[in-house]
This record gives structure tokens, C-alpha cells and sequence, in this order.
């Protein structure tokens, strides 16, 4: 009899038996759990509320692993996470007015499959808010700080992203598709080593390129707590990197199968990290206060490679609009992330060592077995 697992209501995506799991206790959400990733990331679906008393499992459970308690947890006595800004739907804070709605912005040429297949998959996926429309009595008429004191975002700065997203999202679908945001940091002068949906475009067996890809992106955007939603990626089938599949094939023939290897044929598809208007304003923000000096080129080097009407007439972005030295709340916030980063991809580096050498370890014991090899010694007396 098969082992039941759980599954995280927010991604929708099986909890592993050994992972850590929360359960709400509220009883508006019967039955409801959540991943590590989505619980520290504050993504969940209605009816749970991040006030809502909850009970965190060290183990999961399920697939005939046995769950192990953690602590009873109130979301309110944890430490405040990274302030959360409701970009444009509400006036920012310092008594600012909320940005103007943005005028029609011209088309954009798009990947047609990126898009068709954005809106088909987020069919029943619940789309992300679409374009935000707030109202303001004096229009923005020059360039102006990017930030409040508080290193909140300004009006100026939520209009600007506003209309860059727009202009990314001619068909309001209310989310970027990792294409896209991959294409948007090209276009901000990133290099490939810094873009991480680039970074993990590589295909193993199974597994296209683009999976990959997702995956690192969306393990960026989790780190960061960037609100994003999850979409499921439609693509063909893909020949295996690897050559494993024609190897076999030439040894077994029609006696093959690709599940031998462990996997299917075709690519297995992932979920799909698709970052929201609010996302993105965020993840611009985090990168702003942390090198205002380079922003400045990069938003530079944007926005005479987009033309929006709005800043026509409005010269050069001047560098005032940034702040004079990095945020050194932000500088801690990112340098906190990086450490976690690197502590877990040595875990596991070390895993993986740990792995390849009892394998190695198994391959001798077998050639040992079937070596055949005897030694005999002879004795005259």
C-alpha cells in the first residue's frame, strides 16, 4: 500500500516526508499546510492569513516517514520580516500622494510562445493583480527621488516601475514569465553570471534547460521573499543531453525503455516562477539600496533603450535621484541571504560528495565480486 504525502496548499507541490511542514491551526483552514519555502516566504491562499495560529512539523511526514512537532507558532511573534509595501494600490508612506495612472504605453515585441503560454497556463492558477491605476492631484512632471527617508519607495519610484512593467506586459497577464524578466535584466545591463534564470539554464537527463532555469530563479525569488506565482511550464520533448538514452538503446534495442533510467523521455515540467507587478517593484528596490551608484547606469541605459512617452522632454536621469551610499539595512538584509545561500549549497556540495563516494565505493565492491581474480600461493615441501 502506497504512503501518503502531503502537499503545500500555496505551490501546490508535493512537502517531502523528511522537509519541514506548517500546519494552521485556524479553524477557517481545515486540513491546510504549507512548505518551508512558501511559510518563510509569506505565500499563501485564502482562507489563511498570516495571523492565524500554527503548528510547525520538523519532519513532514507521510511516505512512511513518521512526523516529528516542532513548536506552536503565531505568525505576530516572530520577527518582523522585510516591510512589505502596497505598491501604488495604497499612498506610500510620509503623507506622499499615490503615483498617476500611467498613459497607453506603445506595443512591445514579444515572444508570442512565452505569452500564449502565460495565458493558457494561468488559467485556474489564480493571475497576479493586473496593471495598478492609482489616482494623484498633481501629476509627476520631472524627475524626483526615487526613495523617502525610510528607504520606502517614492511616488516617482512606483511610477517608473509601473510603467516599465506595463511596457514588459503589453497584454496585462499581471505576471513576467521568466523569459521576459530574464530579458528585462539584458536590457539593465546584467551580466550573465548575475541573471540566476541564466545561470541554471542547463539541460541534464530529463530535465530541459528551461526547468532548470526555473528552478534557480524561483529559488532566488524565495530567498528574497519576491512575491511571484507559480505557473506550469509547456514544452516538448527534448533529446537527452546526457547520450544515455542512445547508449542503452544501442545495447538493448527495442528492450529498452527510458524508464530504466529513472525518468521519462519526454522533459518534465516544473513549476514555472512567474514575478508579480508588486515583486518586481520590490526586487528593484532591493537592488537600487544596495548599489544606488550602478542602478543609476543600469536605469540609465533602460530607459533610452525603451523610449517611455512619459520622461520624454525629461533629460538625462540624474544621479541625485538614487541615494548617495547603499542602504545599510538592505546591505545587511542581502549579505543575511547570501550566507544562507552559500551554507546550503555546501550542505549540498557535501551531500553530493558524501554520494559519489559510497557510489564509487558500491562499483568497486561489484567489480571485486565478478574480477574473478584469486590469488594462490604453493608451498614445497
Amino acid at each position: 500500500m502506497a504512503h501518503l504525502t502531503y502537499n503545500c496548499d500555496a505551490c501546490r507541490t508535493s512537502i517531502p516526508p523528511l522537509n519541514p511542514r506548517v500546519h494552521c491551526l485556524d479553524p477557517a483552514c481545515p486540513d491546510y499546510d504549507l512548505c518551508a519555502n512558501c511559510a518563510l516566504g509569506e505565500r499563501a491562499t485564502p482562507p489563511h492569513a498570516p495571523g492565524h495560529r500554527t503548528k510547525v512539523f520538523r519532519t513532514a511526514g507521510g511516505g512512511g516517514v513518521a512526523m516529528a512537532e516542532g513548536r506552536w507558532y503565531v505568525h505576530a511573534s516572530a520577527a518582523a520580516p522585510p516591510p512589505m509595501y502596497d505598491y501604488g494600490v495604497t499612498p506610500p508612506p510620509q503623507g506622499s500622494v499615490a503615483p498617476v495612472a500611467p498613459p497607453p504605453l506603445p506595443n512591445r515585441r514579444t515572444s508570442s510562445t512565452a505569452n500564449a503560454n502565460a495565458r493558457s497556463l494561468s488559467q485556474g492558477q489564480g493571475q497576479s493583480q493586473g496593471p495598478i491605476s492609482p489616482t494623484q492631484s498633481s501629476p509627476l512632471t520631472g524627475w524626483q527621488p526615487f526613495f523617502n527617508a525610510d528607504s520606502s519607495p517614492s511616488p516617482m519610484f512606483i511610477t517608473l516601475m509601473n510603467d516599465i512593467f506595463t511596457y514588459l506586459d503589453p497584454t496585462n497577464l499581471g505576471n513576467l514569465v521568466p523569459e521576459t524578466f530574464s530579458r528585462f535584466l539584458d536590457d539593465m545591463g546584467y551580466l550573465p553570471h548575475e541573471n540566476a534564470w541564466k545561470v541554471g539554464l542547463n539541460a541534464t537527463f530529463g530535465l530541459s534547460a528551461e526547468s532548470n532555469a526555473d528552478k534557480s530563479l524561483k529559488n532566488a525569488f524565495d530567498l528574497f521573499s519576491i512575491d511571484h506565482i507559480l505557473l506550469q511550464r509547456q514544452q516538448p520533448a527534448h533529446v537527452d543531453p546526457t547520450g544515455l538514452s542512445a547508449q542503452f538503446s544501442r545495447v538493448l534495442g527495442s528492450a529498452f525503455k527510458p524508464s530504466m533510467l529513472g525518468s521519462s523521455a519526454a522533459t518534465t515540467a516544473g513549476p514555472m516562477p512567474a514575478i508579480t507587478r508588486a515583486g518586481f517593484i520590490e526586487i528593484a528596490r532591493v537592488e537600487a539600496l544596495s548599489d544606488p551608484s550602478r542602478e543609476w547606469g543600469n536605469f540609465s541605459r533602460m530607459l533610452r533603450k525603451y523610449g517611455l512617452p512619459r520622461y520624454r522632454g525629461w533629460g538625462d536621469l540624474p544621479r541625485s535621484v538614487l541615494p548617495d551610499v547603499p542602504d545599510a539595512a538592505m546591505l545587511q538584509r542581502v549579505a543575511g541571504v547570501n550566507a544562507f545561500a552559500q551554507r546550503k549549497g555546501q550542505e549540498a556540495l557535501d551531500a553530493a560528495i558524501v554520494e559519489s563516494q559510497i557510489r564509487a565505493r558500491g562499483n568497486q565492491a561489484a567489480i571485486d565480486l565478478i574480477s574473478d581474480t584469486r590469488r594462490v600461493e604453493y608451498r614445497y615441501i
